[in-house]
């Protein structure tokens, strides 16, 4: 029998994705366990790196967001959007007082958008720059999106408002916040809760 958009589907579709979530979150954690010398670290340290491709996505500032953008230096990606209520202007503050608490050179700060749909470069220029006018705001094709979260192990689930609006909704999406190393690999997962002290801690145990 067809549910068509009954609730019973609905519910369906919620239970599978948030299964999915949790499977995600559990199997990442699996293939990408600490070594004994990040014991201390909030985090998940990748031994080997894993290697990530960037697809075609556009910087704040019009440019094409490549490869490129990721070598040379350390980088911290998180992923959000710009009217996420609570996580997102938490954590990009918290890395924007890290940046200022750091006695040295601080990663590059990268805010990679889950919702291209409302995200637009000026949107994401204006977000960004609040918190620090060296950080880089990327946004780009919803399936861009898609094809790098999945290397990056990020899952995130649009969630729709009551209003029955298109542009009524949330997007849940993954907290935790990536280091790139200077060769363009995913390096390590810094988890949730987010403070300066810990992402000042964990720059330093993995980058020496």
């Amino acid at each position: 029998m067809a549910f068509g958009d009954s609730p019973l589907k609905k519910t369906g579709v919620l239970l599978i994705a948030v299964i999915a979530m949790s499977a995600g979150f559990w199997l990442a954690s699996e293939l990408s366990a600490p070594d004994d010398g990040h014991a201390q670290l909030q985090g998940t340290v990748l031994k080997p790196p894993r290697q990530i491709q960037v697809p075609e996505l556009i910087k704040h500032d019009g440019t094409p967001f490549t490869n490129e953008d990721l070598n040379g230096q350390w980088s911290l990606i998180f992923f959000g959007y710009t009217h996420c209520p609570d996580i997102c202007p938490t954590t990009m503050n918290v890395l924007a007082e890290a940046k200022r608490n750091s006695a040295g050179d601080f990663p590059r700060v990268v805010f990679i958008t889950v919702d291209p749909q409302r995200d637009t470069v000026d949107l994401l220029k204006g977000y960004v720059h609040y918190f620090d006018p060296e950080f880089t705001g990327v946004t780009g094709d919803e399936k861009m999106i898609q094809a790098l979260t999945l290397q990056a192990s990020i899952l995130y689930m649009k969630v729709p408002g009551d209003s029955g609006n298109e542009n009524d909704y949330l997007v849940d999406h993954s907290s935790s916040i990536l280091m790139i190393n200077p060769e363009g690999q995913l390096a390590a997962f810094l988890g949730a809760p987010h403070t300066p002290g810990s992402i000042l801690d964990s720059v330093k145990k993995i980058i020496r």
